[in-house]
């Protein structure tokens, strides 16, 4: 009987690793708009195998999703602390991973959008990475690495429209992300003559109200 249990309970974790595997594999081809039913096919179980594990789709998402937040949260932090002594080099750098990152999946741009889905861990390490994030601008500002119009919004605005160029060049111009990249850090980098228009107004979370205070 306790063999018994320890191959049941060998199953069941070969089932959900496969399950994990499966729906990483999904959430980068195609987002995080699919079903479980897609996920089941391409792991080779049952549905019902699925949600006996997971409720939904956004619960597999957070699960699938802990260790790469976590990851970039620890990235986002390095980069603020690297724009202590090279603000330009850290921006920059950071810039280019993310756009990586997203190429590389496109369930991260879907991600990094919502940051309050997924699991508990998930919405930490969001977070962490936020008010890293805002950090690094207002490091990178404040040395004049970046121009003074900078706002962090716009690292919005610029992992919103990559997000759109991927889907639409990922297979006639896979890497048509880092020419876009290049462009914009020098949009970001040097101000023209010209004025723009300032950044729309925004109810500030606690997370960025904290992290601009150092609360």
């Amino acid at each position: 009987m306790a063999n018994d249990s320890r191959t049941l309970r060998a199953d069941a974790e070969r089932n959900r690793q496969s399950i994990l595997c499966a729906a990483a594999a999904v959430f980068a081809a195609h987002g995080t708009d699919v079903t479980l039913e897609t996920i089941a096919r391409e792991a080779g179980v049952g549905v019902g195998t699925i949600y006996r594990r997971f409720a939904s789709v956004e619960e597999l998402i957070g699960v699938v999703f802990e260790e790469k937040m976590s990851l970039y949260a620890d990235r986002t932090e390095l980069a603020a602390e690297q724009a202590l002594t090279e603000p330009w080099a850290a921006f920059r750098d950071y810039v280019l991973y993310i756009l990586e990152q997203q190429a590389l999946d496109l369930a991260f741009s879907d991600v990094i959008a919502s940051p309050n889905r997924g699991t508990e861990h998930f919405r930490v390490q969001m977070n962490r990475a936020l008010a890293a994030s805002i950090l690094l601008v207002d490091r990178a500002v404040a040395a004049g690495a970046l121009r003074s119009d900078f706002d962090h919004s716009d690292l919005y605005l610029l992992t919103t429209a990559n997000a759109g160029l991927i889907r639409g060049t990922r297979r006639s111009a896979s890497d048509a992300w880092r020419r876009f990249g290049e462009y914009m850090l020098q949009a970001f980098r040097f101000r023209t003559d010209g004025e723009v228009l300032t950044p729309p107004s925004r109810v500030l979370t606690r997370v960025q109200q904290k992290a601009r205070t150092g609360g």
